[in-house]
């Protein structure tokens, strides 16, 4: 399991905390932190001293390549008037190492937020405001909402919960030979590089399970060759 945290501040003692937790409930996993917004991720700010989506897509390029991401729990609040979690969820959406994770939030002030939306409303009565900000978070498919003293315990308990799925192993495996080309013989995704086939399955293309039932036809007849040797 792949957990990519974004925040803009320190998160050593969350990945520690994280760990513990998951070895405690024998959960492998394995933490990579992004830092984005003042103070420790300021290496994505741009010369208007705002956080740079491009940037941002850019420095997680740079740290993990094609590295794929299981989960990803952002900070809601990253130090910038326009950019928050949900933004920085977005552009995530957008990428096929972190399009598939399960997406959760969290924040220390949680309830003022939650509080901020139901204002709007009743302030100004701009519901389609208020609404619009609610509906992001379901139409993100945003896991949980969480506040920030729970995080670590949520982010271990919904990788329990959600158990893993076989195919992440199979995306895995391509993705870590992603520069190689596919055997021709297999005429499905014939002539795309590993990577490209990674991809295919992330967006549950149309031959994927086509490809996935001749994966574990190849392998059946491996052991049988093996068992009959």
């Amino acid at each position: 399991m792949n957990l990519l945290l974004i925040d803009n501040e320190d998160l050593t003692e969350s990945i520690s905390d994280i760990n513990d937790l998951a070895v405690k409930k024998s959960i492998p996993i394995k933490c990579y932190p992004l830092h984005v917004g003042l103070p420790d991720g300021n290496d994505v700010i741009d010369e208007n001293g705002k956080i740079s989506l491009q940037l941002v897509r850019d420095k997680l390029d740079r740290l993990y390549g094609n590295r794929r991401f299981h989960m990803v729990a952002s900070d809601f609040k990253l130090n910038d008037e326009e950019i928050d979690g949900v933004a920085i969820i977005r552009q995530l959406n957008g990428i096929s190492n972190t399009r598939k994770a399960a997406k959760i939030l969290y924040s220390a002030e949680l309830d003022e937020i939650v509080q901020g939306y139901l204002e709007i409303y009743k302030k100004d009565g701009d519901f389609d405001r208020s609404w619009r900000d609610f509906k992001a978070l379901i139409t993100l498919n945003i896991l949980d909402f969480v506040i920030r003293d729970k995080i670590e315990e949520c982010i271990i308990n919904l990788i329990g919960k959600n158990g893993d799925n076989g195919d992440d192993y199979i995306v895995d495996e391509l993705l870590s030979h992603s520069d190689l080309s596919f055997n021709p013989s297999l005429e499905i995704y014939e002539g795309m590089t590993l990577g490209e086939i990674a991809d295919q399955l992330v967006n549950n293309d149309s031959q994927s399970h086509k490809f996935k039932r001749k994966l574990i036809q190849l392998a059946v007849a491996d052991l049988v060759n093996l068992n009959n040797e």
